[in-house]
């Protein structure tokens, strides 16, 4: 289940001009000192509930579950502080079996306030859902309040309209962005078939609980929950989810006031095609980041407008030397 885009990174820190990056990644595996049994009974995990659990198989690198409503969380402590400063929350993934004909939430990926989700479960508004949609015709990503689907609809679609293939790795990227208070900040998400490389475009969902959004300028952690991934309806039958890798990622920017850095302005934002920038000068270097980290274009200023039509739907971050990171938002 291992895939070539899973890199494994242990604390290793990033500068990017103006943003400082640090990921940590878990494999499951037995370099990192994993043994087989309940993943709770891991160094630096835990679970709401006990028994039929995540178990860990050290030696395929995995971490799988065979009943419904399983939650592990991962005790890793992440923190930001700044408006417009992410973590982001990476959970490779595959299903075992075929989907029948529900359309129902098969697995829940976001963030908790607390490590221990045994005294204090994650609160709502906090994570995205994994669902089926269009009677198991898409795997979808729906938001935490109803299972809708996120804005925009971040949806893949299942080639043969019965299931993902057993040889299909999946991830799911969770990004939490720090606003000015809970109901500014907000959670996006996007989905990847790793094995055929198509994925979904950026949705988001507005507000996260006041609990999250206070445990993310000082310890926030990432967790993974088995929904009711087992009840697919008809003749399928989904009968484990395994869980290959985990990853959590911190970007923080500079701050403004701590910095006094200086802003360029945007013509417009939220962004169609084109924008122009004002208070740059011409030859200077910019940088597009997507909420995960990847640059997604660079460009050198001439004085005309920018071209972003080539980017999907969602929020980005433009950043150059010596300014304030500029968040936009691609419509």
């Amino acid at each position: 289940m291992k895939n070539i885009y899973t890199i494994a990174l242990l604390f290793l820190t990033i500068s990017v001009n103006s943003q400082t990056t640090t990921v940590n990644t878990v494999n499951f595996d037995t370099n990192e000192g994993y043994t087989a049994g309940a993943l709770y009974n891991q160094t630096g995990w835990d679970s709401q509930f006990t028994g039929n659990t995540w178990i860990v198989d050290p030696v395929s690198g995995v971490t799988s579950v065979s009943s419904d409503f399983q939650m592990a969380a991962w005790k890793q402590g992440f923190s930001v502080s700044e408006v417009n400063d992410y973590v982001t929350f990476r959970v490779d993934l595959k299903f075992i079996g075929t989907f029948g004909t529900n359309n129902n939430p098969l697995i829940k990926i976001g963030f908790s306030s607390s490590s221990d989700v045994a005294a204090a479960p994650p609160p709502p508004n906090n994570g995205v859902f994994l669902r089926t949609a269009n009677y198991n015709t898409q795997l979808q990503l729906g938001n935490n309040l109803n299972s809708g689907a996120l804005t925009p609809n971040a949806s893949l679609v299942i080639a043969d309209c019965q299931g993902i293939d057993e040889s299909d790795d999946l991830a799911v990227i969770v990004t939490l962005t720090l606003g000015a208070d809970a109901s500014s900040s907000t959670i996006s998400a996007k989905l990847m078939n790793l094995t055929d490389g198509t994925e979904t475009v950026i949705g988001s969902q507005n507000g996260v609980s006041s609990e999250v959004f206070g445990a993310a300028t000082t310890n926030i952690y990432g967790f993974f929950q088995a929904q009711s991934f087992k009840n697919t309806g008809g003749s399928g039958a989904l009968t484990e989810i395994q869980v290959s890798s985990v990853t959590m990622t911190e970007v923080k920017t500079l701050s403004v006031k701590s910095y006094a850095l200086p802003t360029f302005d945007l013509s417009q934002n939220p962004v169609k095609d084109e924008v122009q920038l004002s208070g740059l000068i011409e030859g200077s270097r910019i940088s597009i980041y997507s909420v995960t980290g990847a640059k997604a274009s660079s460009h050198v200023f001439n004085g005309s407008s920018l071209n972003l039509s080539h980017l999907n739907t969602g929020v980005y971050f433009m950043e150059t030397p010596g300014f304030a990171v500029k968040k936009i938002i691609k419509k």
